[in-house]
């Protein structure tokens, strides 16, 4: 064989050893699904006969996000890199190189065909891609059952027994009716009311928000269980030994006369609605610890679409009892006096409630059980 027929031998031979290669690559399919889902159930025929199937072999990574919280945390990633819109997140999704499918009836009567007309065994990445792809019918991404519903009221109303914005409301409305002027202490206790509602809420989805793109919310939430523990012996503190160790789970007694002052000047509705957000200020840094402990389990556990609604409802119970509290001095039920005075009487078995609730729960996470 001369040496130029040799040389084209091995060429051809080389030739054909990287075709098959080629030939024998896998697809690469990224499955993120949940147990328990009721859409995903449909899809796991399909991506199991995907993975015996004999026509081209494919390989086939699979998530379990219910479970498992660092899978969740990277199912949102990749929902971010394919740029899929919040609206249609959702579970079963599986991802291609280039290509992404959500929901049941897309994958179903797409991805075997798309996988069977080419190869692609570059595993999805990271990075921003330009994707296309359909959404279908879905379970959301996280699972909030009862137990999760307790927890984040539970935690609300361990927030909204706490005195500061209690003690607030009552100066308030003490001053405004002074005046002899009911309705308007009405108006005025309702607008307090509404301005706390409003500035806890936008702090929630503010403090969210951060928590999410800075990508530290996995590890916070691994450390809100101990915050909870921490936070729930302080107010346990506060019934044995209230005012030891120098300070108490309230605002700190330096920073209360400037308040009182502030609400001194109030003589209006309008007013009373600015100082909500002005005692928020006040009082996040020190009673603040229910609230970033449930914005610490949401940010881990779902999006922005889905704790919106939550965090609705954690602040609606929250200003709960400053609702109780204005309508029933209108109508008469109680007094300022009264309600200043059952406050103060009661201030050590609120603390020891709060910090109860929130060792329970701290307990709870730290075990995994929340």
């Amino acid at each position: 064989m001369g040496r130029g027929k040799y040389i084209l031998f091995l060429f051809l031979i080389l030739a054909l050893s990287i075709s098959f290669a080629t030939a024998q690559e896998s697809s690469c399919v990224y499955f993120f699904y949940g147990e328990g889902c009721q859409h995903c159930a449909k899809v796991e025929p399909v991506i199991n006969n995907l993975e015996v199937q004999s026509q081209f072999p494919v390989t086939v990574q699979r998530f379990e996000i219910y479970n498992d919280r660092s899978n969740l945390v990277l199912l949102n990633k990749y929902f971010d890199a394919y740029n899929i819109p919040e609206s249609e997140r959702g579970i079963p999704v599986v991802f291609l190189k280039d290509k992404y499918y959500v929901g049941d009836e897309p994958i179903i009567s797409n991805l075997y065909d798309d996988l069977s007309k080419k190869s692609s065994p570059e595993c999805p990445s990271l990075e921003s891609v330009s994707a296309t792809g359909e959404s279908g019918n879905t379970s959301p991404t996280e699972k909030l059952g009862a137990l999760s519903i307790l927890t984040v009221i539970g935690a609300a109303l361990v927030d909204s027994i706490n005195p500061c914005a209690i003690a607030v409301l009552l100066i308030l409305m003490g001053a405004l009716l002074a005046s002899g002027d009911k309705k308007r202490a009405l108006r005025a206790g309702l607008a307090f009311t509404i301005s706390i509602y409003i500035a806890y809420f936008l702090f929630g989805l503010g403090l969210f928000s951060a928590l999410q793109i800075s990508g530290l919310a996995y590890w916070f939430y691994k450390v809100i269980g101990i915050l909870a523990i921490i936070i729930g012996l302080f107010n346990i503190k506060d019934f044995f030994w209230y005012g030891g160790a120098g300070f108490v789970m309230e605002i700190p007694r330096a920073w209360r006369p400037k308040l009182k002052e502030l609400l001194g000047a109030v003589t209006s509705p309008l007013g009373a609605f600015l100082m909500g957000f002005i005692v928020c200020l006040f009082e996040l840094p020190c009673t603040g610890g229910p609230y970033i402990f449930i914005l610490g389990l949401l940010a881990e556990r779902s999006t922005m679409i889905a704790a919106i609604p939550i965090l609705l409802l954690y602040n609606l119970f929250f200003v709960l009892p400053l609702i109780v509290i204005t309508i029933s001095i209108y109508f008469g039920f109680a007094s300022v006096e009264k309600a200043t005075a059952w406050k103060d009487n009661n201030i050590r078995v609120l603390h020891l409630v709060a910090g109860l609730i929130m060792l329970i729960l701290g307990v709870l996470v730290v075990l995994g059980l929340v």
